[in-house]
């Protein structure tokens, strides 16, 4: 899916995206957290649109973040566009067309709905040398992204998280690793991710190890 390059022009497209996502969400069966996620995400990155628009009072710091958050919130809208608007029978053709995304291929190859637990679970690799973020290498060769392409028929991993020993959290569906988790904490904190696969139905697999990091803020 191509999103468009030009800075209005995308702010355009996520505005119809989500509007019409956050419309239609019941009657195209998509969870509630899912929307909510990608909602809060645009209420974050509108604003820093708005301000890195404004030449006559920005700053090159007000740039820069709305280049990172656009950035950020581009993987989300594909991870989201790939689990629950291209492969859902529900989100009727057209309306795909008219939010920006391709029609999806009348002919879909048939997965068994085994398949995605017959997998080996995605293998974690944690980046903390950042403060206050951690940065979730995930796949079948996470060490070398470049070699780290996703299983076929799968569109990509579950990813959670847990401070401390604490109950575990869903934090993003990815299509692509890296994964990058922010926080907004005042002292260090122990966390621990795991992940797990998704075909393009949405179906899940099985979790593989944990892996642990302490972040500092």
């Amino acid at each position: 899916m191509a999103i468009p390059r030009n800075d209005d022009d995308m702010f355009n497209f996520q505005g119809k995206l989500v509007d019409t996502v956050e419309a239609n969400k019941v009657a195209w069966g998509i969870p509630n957290a899912a929307v909510d996620a990608l909602a809060a995400r645009r209420a974050e990155y509108e604003p820093l649109y708005h301000k890195a628009q404004n030449k006559g009072d920005r700053t090159a710091g007000d740039v820069t973040r709305h280049r990172n958050m656009r950035r950020v919130y581009e993987k989300e809208i594909r991870a989201f566009v790939a689990f629950y608007l291209s492969p859902n029978p529900a989100v009727p053709a057209d309306m795909l067309v008219e939010m920006g995304i391709p029609r999806r291929d009348p002919k879909p190859t048939t997965v068994p709905p085994e398949y995605v637990g017959s997998l080996e679970p995605p293998n974690l690799i944690l980046n903390w040398s950042k403060r206050a973020q951690v940065k979730v290498h995930f796949g079948v060769n996470p060490a070398n992204e470049r070699r780290n392409a996703k299983p076929v028929h799968i569109a990509g991993a579950k990813i959670w998280y847990r401070i401390e020993s604490g109950p575990w959290v869903w934090i993003a569906d990815d299509t692509n690793s890296p994964y990058d988790h922010y926080f907004s904490i005042t002292e260090p904190q122990n966390v621990e991710y795991q992940a797990q696969w998704i075909d393009k139905k949405g179906r899940t697999g099985g979790f593989g190890d944990s892996a642990k990091c302490t972040v500092t803020p």
